[in-house]
């Protein structure tokens, strides 16, 4: 068999082929730093080298943030001229699709002005939206968070009007806090209205069981971060009910002060036991024992009575 290879002595001296239907279409509207990513990538898509290269090192190349490589994939594979594939947590696969091909499979082409135009309305929606929420114009550095939502993060208009939303709705005010739910959603990988409105049910229901657990144990306020992690195992990794879960909040009645190592402890042992109701638990006491003395004792309540009332006589001679 013929293997064929293009010898190239001189990295420099080589050509990158570049689609002029990227240039004219894809490139005028995309980030630079994205086009910069999207252009070396190519490179090394055309070039012989067989050997991985790490988003660290590209970005290290073009003077980027890491970071910011990773936005760029998704960019483009959200144009649909990328797919990044990850077979395992080690390794990542950048496929790039020849663009006319695409073209004659039925894929369309960008049009700026209506990518645009449709965009800019959309903006223009969500501000007033955010504006009519807060009930007052919003400040240069408020609009600029928002616009960083929209351009690094890549949130929808809509997205973004439904985080300020389910902020709001949580007497959350605070453009800060606001950005760290936007950061905690782009690391959750939600992309769209339907994604975030999955991730606030299941999160309300996480927190209604996180406030019925610590009113449970006496505490009347919001979980610590460590008493979220260990009442998240109990729920999502051991898959206890809220009814088991409070069956070992019991076990620490008598205590003066509750203690979630000690409640992890007891849940862990049923975990491992295999118990999944509260039943079994009770089931699972071991019998108390009676004395031949005890089962053989009987009190005479008439004659105690009896008793009582002769001294009481007596002492009032």
């Amino acid at each position: 068999m013929n293997h064929f290879e293009m010898i190239r002595n001189n990295d420099d001296l080589s050509v990158t082929l570049i689609e002029n239907i990227f240039i004219n279409h894809y490139m005028p509207k995309a980030p630079g730093d994205f086009v910069k990513v999207y252009l070396l990538g190519l490179k090394y898509c055309q070039s012989n080298s067989l050997s991985a290269i790490s988003d660290k090192v590209i970005a290290k190349s073009l003077n980027l943030l890491e970071s910011d490589v990773i936005k760029a994939w998704k960019y483009w594979e959200s144009e649909g001229i990328v797919k990044v594939e990850s077979p395992d947590e080690e390794s990542t696969r950048i496929n790039y699709f020849n663009i006319a091909s695409l073209m004659l499979e039925g894929k369309k082409l960008p049009s700026k002005k209506s990518v645009e135009d449709k965009n800019t309305n959309l903006t223009r929606e969500m501000y007033k939206a955010i504006e009519y929420m807060f009930s007052r114009p919003l400040s240069t550095k408020e609009l600029q968070i928002i616009n960083s939502w929209i351009e690094d993060l890549f949130f929808t208009p809509q997205l973004v009007t439904l985080l300020v939303e389910y902020c709001l709705g949580k007497q959350k005010k605070d453009f800060n806090y606001m950005n760290k739910v936007a950061l905690t959603w782009y690391d959750k990988k939600i992309k769209t209205y339907d994604d975030a409105m999955s991730h606030i049910d299941s999160t309300n229901t996480k927190w209604a069981n996180y406030y019925k657990i610590m009113h449970f144990l006496g505490f009347n306020r919001q979980p610590s971060k460590a008493e979220t992690e260990y009442m998240d195992k109990w729920l999502d990794e051991y898959k206890m009910s809220l009814d088991m879960i409070l069956e070992g909040c019991r076990k620490m009645t008598g205590l003066s002060k509750p203690n979630f190592r000690y409640l992890d402890t007891v849940l862990k042992s049923w975990h491992e036991k295999g118990y999944t109701a509260p039943d079994q638990v009770v089931d699972d006491r071991p019998a108390t024992k009676q004395s031949p003395e005890e089962k053989d004792s009987k009190y005479d309540y008439d004659l105690i009575q009896k008793k009582l009332r002769e001294k009481m006589w007596s002492d009032k001679k």
